[in-house]
């Protein structure tokens, strides 16, 4: 069973001490790649640089070499490319946390095989590079997997622009494409391309479960509000992380997503990501 670490709304000064509870001193004197969303251009409802902050002087602290890292975006905005995404870094206020702010847009194929899927990912080099991974994921609805948090934020933001294609094109063009032996869905391609970006990867979990809005923080407007402000989780596993936070929307809103939340969350588990099986303790 896997530990997840809940601190509430109103208590971020505790989030120094869950950090050192699920083994942040781990990346002591190491380099390690923050993974993070900072925002589409006209949307606010991201995960604030305050939030962020938190942990990039906790890793600061312990001689760690913090760098905040994502990657382009396939479609046509503010996002689709390393010059336009650092841009909106910039004015979102990222660049003032402390350290450096990398933009990805180049990846290597990592063939991938489970769960009755074969798909070849363009994973980032970034994250191709780097043994030690701290995930800032903003947890909120989508139309395609109810819900984006901690496996989406590698199985959509660890990928190549022309990966993200290909994995949008299976779903929502409506491409009927068997891949192995089981038909292939835009949830399960989301989990198999966690997998392909985390399989050998030392990562803590940070989910940030404040401004809970409907749609994807890719979307300009992402509203409405669907859940009040929770808190924040914390943990080893994205599967249990990601379990819990379906849970504590269900149970704090009830059925207020899109799409079946559980079915990339199932999978995720079905391929040996994680478990759904967890511990949930107060900080």
């Amino acid at each position: 069973m896997s530990e997840v670490i809940f601190v509430e709304k109103n208590s971020m000064e505790k989030i120094p001490a869950a950090l050192k509870k699920i083994g942040m001193n781990e990346f002591a004197g190491t380099e390690v790649l923050v993974k993070l969303h900072m925002g589409e251009e006209n949307n606010k409802w991201y995960v604030k640089p305050n939030i962020v902050k938190i942990a990039v002087d906790e890793l600061k602290k312990i001689s760690a070499r913090p760098f905040l890292y994502d990657t382009v975006v396939m479609y046509r905005g503010g996002r689709d490319s390393k010059e336009k995404y650092m841009q909106v870094a910039i004015k979102h206020g990222f660049t003032e946390i402390g350290c450096e702010v990398v933009i990805g847009d180049e990846g290597e194929v990592v063939r991938m095989n489970d769960g009755g899927l074969k798909f070849d990912y363009e994973v980032s080099k970034e994250i191709l590079q780097t043994k030690n991974i701290f995930t800032v994921s903003h947890v909120k609805g989508h139309m395609l997997t109810g819900m984006g948090g901690a496996i989406k934020n590698f199985g959509m933001g660890g990928v190549s622009k022309k990966t993200k294609f290909q994995m949008h094109s299976t779903s929502v063009m409506k491409k009927v494409l068997t891949l192995g032996t089981s038909k292939a869905t835009f949830g399960k391609i989301l989990s198999l391309g966690a997998k392909a970006c985390l399989v050998g990867k030392h990562v803590i979990y940070m989910s940030v479960m404040l401004d809970i809005t409907k749609h994807c923080d890719c979307a300009n407007n992402s509203l409405p509000i669907i859940c009040k402000d929770l808190g924040f989780l914390f943990s080893t596993d994205p599967v249990a992380i990601d379990a819990a936070s379906v849970n504590l929307i269900e149970k704090n809103a009830g059925n207020v997503f899109d799409h079946n939340p559980w079915e990339h969350i199932e999978f995720a588990e079905k391929i040996g990501l994680g478990s759904r099986k967890y511990d949930l303790t107060k900080a």
